[in-house]
């Protein structure tokens, strides 16, 4: 969550750890850098990297779940194991209501809700249309293998204000004789205005259905079997 207008000092990071720890005792910092590319009047490149001030990290002892804070920014991380969005959307709020007696943001500029998907298939190679519908497409006179990949769609949703940006790619193997994936889902909702915890949770949970629908309109039935536990077993 972007916010805006936000009553922020250092001191705050402090006040806001004492009052997460019980549940988030570890705290970290993270050195965030960002590229940046301009072109000139004359038509040159000039490229370089501007640092940002750094993120405040917040880890549970067991480090699946953390909370990251910087100016007028609060972000909450359900790492693995993945419990459930119930789970993460209890602790997101959480978090968000401490920010917001804190901080006291005057406006939300955006949210996002981000999920990431590693993909494993125990083959060494594989059809992609066995297990995906979104896959790279190769044409014939260039052969039907290829290497590694990276796709980048925005696909429109049926809700007003949120874009999906689906981000799929292959990934170095975590097991022998095995091919990974990564699937990418970052739905955005530009938001503006007052910070009313109603609506964020109507938008936080819109932009979680547009992720699932999405994910399954990706993979196949086979892959689904990958997933989901054989009932006759």
């Amino acid at each position: 969550m972007y916010f805006e207008d936000s009553q922020w000092d250092d001191t705050l990071i402090g006040q806001f750890y004492e009052r997460v720890k019980a549940q988030f005792p570890q705290k970290r910092q993270r050195e965030v850098q960002e590229a940046q590319v301009r072109f000139s009047q004359a038509g040159e490149l000039a490229a370089g990297v501007r640092r940002l001030p750094p993120r405040i990290q917040f880890v549970t002892q067991a480090d699946d779940r953390m909370i990251q804070l910087n100016r007028d920014l609060l972000v909450v991380n359900q790492l693995r194991p993945y419990a459930s969005f119930q789970e993460w959307e209890n602790t997101l709020f959480k978090a968000l209501g401490e920010y917001q007696d804190l901080v006291k943001p005057r406006t939300i500029a955006r949210l996002g809700v981000r999920y990431i998907d590693r993909v494993v298939i125990p083959a060494p190679r594989v059809q992609m249309e066995d297990y995906f519908t979104l896959y790279p497409q190769i044409p014939a006179t260039l052969g039907a293998a290829h290497g590694t990949f990276m796709l980048r769609v925005e696909i429109p949703t049926r809700r007003q204000g949120h874009r999906l940006l689906v981000t799929f790619g292959s990934a170095p193997p975590e097991k022998p004789n095995s091919t990974t994936f990564l699937l990418d889902f970052y739905d955005v909702v530009e938001r503006g205005g007052e910070v009313d915890l109603e609506a964020i949770r109507s938008d936080v949970r819109m932009a979680h259905e547009n992720v699932i629908e999405a994910f399954e309109a990706t993979i196949t039935d086979r892959l689904r079997t990958l997933f989901e536990p054989n009932e006759e077993q």
